[in-house]
Order: C-alpha cells, then sequence, then structure tokens
C-alpha cells in the first residue's frame, strides 16, 4: 500500500502559477533544454519479438535478471555525448527495473523527465491488452512532458471531483481531466516564457 501525501491548493489560479514556475527547475538541466528542442524521441525494444509462424527472434539484448535504472542512465547520457545527440528515449524491457531501493516491474514505468529518459517493464509471460498499453503509454509520456504528480495526489479548489483521470497511479482511464491539462499547458506555458520558443499548439489552451 502506497503512502499518499496529499498537496492541496485553495484556488485554480494557485495551482496554474505552480504549474507555470516547475520549470525552471527543468531548465537548470542541459540535458532537457537539449531534447525539448530536438523534439525526437527514440523507442528500443530489449526483449524477443516474435514474427510469423517461425516464431523467428528479431532482436535479443542479453542482460542481467534485472535493468539497474542508475546505470542504464548513466549509460544513456555517455551515449549521447559520444554521439552528439539530444533526444528522449523510451526503454522497453521484459526485466524488472532495479531504482534505488524499489523493484518496478509488471507493467510499471520509471520516468527521468529532464533527462528525457522513460523505461518501461513488461512481465514476458503475461499477455496485456491493447487498451492498457495505450492507458500506460500516455500516462508515462504525460510525466516525460512534465507531469510531476499524480491526479490522486493533489486536491485543487475550483475543479469538480473528477476521479476518472489517466493521471491516476492506475491510469484506469484514457482521458485527462482538466486539473491535470491545466497544469501540463502552465508547465509548457512557464518554458515557453523562458525560452522564447512555442511548444504549445494554440488548441490546446
Amino acid at each position: 500500500m502506497r503512502a499518499r501525501l496529499i498537496t492541496k491548493f485553495n484556488s485554480i489560479k494557485e495551482w496554474k502559477n505552480y504549474g507555470l514556475n516547475t520549470h525552471s527547475l527543468y531548465l537548470k538541466n542541459q540535458h532537457f533544454k537539449k531534447w525539448i528542442n530536438k523534439k525526437e524521441i527514440y523507442i528500443f525494444l530489449h526483449f524477443k519479438v516474435k514474427y510469423g509462424n517461425d516464431n523467428s527472434v528479431k532482436k535479443t539484448i542479453n542482460l542481467k535478471e534485472e535493468v539497474n535504472s542508475n546505470e542504464l542512465l548513466k549509460m544513456i547520457i555517455e551515449k549521447r555525448k559520444e554521439n552528439h545527440k539530444e533526444n528522449a528515449d523510451i526503454f522497453v524491457f521484459n526485466k524488472p527495473i532495479k531504482s534505488t531501493n524499489t523493484l518496478i516491474e509488471d507493467g510499471e514505468a520509471l520516468t527521468y523527465v529532464s533527462e528525457g529518459v522513460m523505461i518501461f517493464t513488461f512481465d514476458k509471460l503475461k499477455e496485456y491488452s491493447r487498451n492498457f498499453l495505450r492507458r500506460r503509454a500516455k500516462h508515462e509520456a504525460l510525466h516525460l512532458l512534465g507531469i510531476n504528480f499524480h491526479h490522486e495526489d493533489t486536491e485543487v479548489k475550483g475543479y469538480k471531483d473528477d476521479s476518472h483521470c489517466n493521471m491516476q497511479y492506475s491510469a484506469p482511464v484514457k482521458r485527462l481531466c482538466r486539473k491535470c491539462k491545466d497544469a501540463l499547458v502552465s508547465f509548457w506555458k512557464g518554458i515557453e516564457y523562458a525560452t522564447k520558443q512555442q511548444f504549445v499548439k494554440n488548441t490546446m489552451h
């Protein structure tokens, strides 16, 4: 059972200002500034992929029984420097991910927003529905794009009680509630103000 720490905001304006001012911490990281300007995300599948009736293997990466996230992150940063490229990376594993003292597994993920790195892990013996994968992918992509909280960890006066949101821990639905969408848009407005560049399409406002 997760211990929940709820952060409370007294108004929608206070909430949007929180999102607007969160950007400064991320912009201090040179990797973040570079990958958002690159606007590219690479996806790496590190597991056996079967095709056709012959069950041939497209690609197999030999790894330990678990992936050490700190070692992987260090390797990614070094490889970017070596290749003189800065983009966001998504890694998909069929092994658990070790993050400090936590073991992440079975459809969960770990996201490093500043570095532009997302690491998924799935059980190789389990079959996942397409709907589940879409919900999970959207949830982690929203973390990558700046939502640094989960829906149930914040309470904001002024929004209706809307518990059906993709940013809940379990990502039960695909839709994003107004509260979380406002936080995301405010975050990128702060980025735009600080960098003098446009990232958010007007349709999101």
